[in-house]
C-alpha cells in the first residue's frame, strides 16, 4: 500500500494531468493542434509515471489477499472501476500519442476523434474516482 506521502504526490501529479487535459481541450478548440498534441503527450507521460511508481505498488498491496476481498463493497468496486478506467485511458492515450508522433499532417488525427473523446471521458472518470478514493482513504469523507 502506498504511503500517505506517495499517494499525495500521485494525487498532485494527477491534478497536473487534469490541468493538462483541460489545457489540451482548450488548445484543440483554438485549433492549436500541435500544442494540443504536446499537452496530451505530457499528460500521458506523467500519467504513466504515476501509474508505475505509485499506483501499481499501491494496488498490489490493496489486492494482496483477493480471496478475502468483498467485491460487493462499494470501496472495492470503486477501486476496480478506477483501475480499469485508468489503465484503459493510459493504453488509449499511449496509442493515440504514439500514432500522432509529432506529425505535421493532422488528417490521421481527425479520423480518431471518437477514440480521443472516449479516452478523455475514461481519463476524467479515472481521475475523479482517484480523487474521491484518495479523500476516502485519507479520511476526508
Amino acid at each position: 500500500m502506498a504511503t500517505y506521502v506517495e499517494s499525495t504526490i500521485s494525487l498532485a501529479i494527477q491534478i497536473v494531468v487534469l490541468g493538462l487535459l483541460i489545457s489540451a481541450v482548450l488548445l484543440k478548440n483554438q485549433k492549436k493542434y500541435r500544442n494540443h498534441g504536446l499537452a496530451m503527450l505530457s499528460a500521458v507521460v506523467l500519467h504513466i509515471l504515476s501509474i508505475i511508481v505509485v499506483m501499481v505498488p499501491s494496488s498490489a498491496g490493496f489486492f494482496g489477499m483477493p480471496s478475502s476481498m468483498n467485491f460487493a463493497d462499494a470501496l472495492v468496486i470503486s477501486v476496480v472501476v478506477h483501475i480499469f478506467t485508468g489503465i484503459l485511458a493510459a493504453f488509449l492515450g499511449v496509442w493515440l500519442v504514439s500514432s500522432w508522433h509529432l506529425q505535421k499532417t493532422l488528417q490521421t488525427c481527425f479520423k480518431k476523434k471518437r477514440i480521443m473523446d472516449a479516452t478523455l471521458v475514461l481519463w476524467l472518470l479515472a481521475i475523479a474516482l482517484g480523487i474521491i478514493l484518495y479523500l476516502v482513504i485519507v479520511g476526508a469523507f
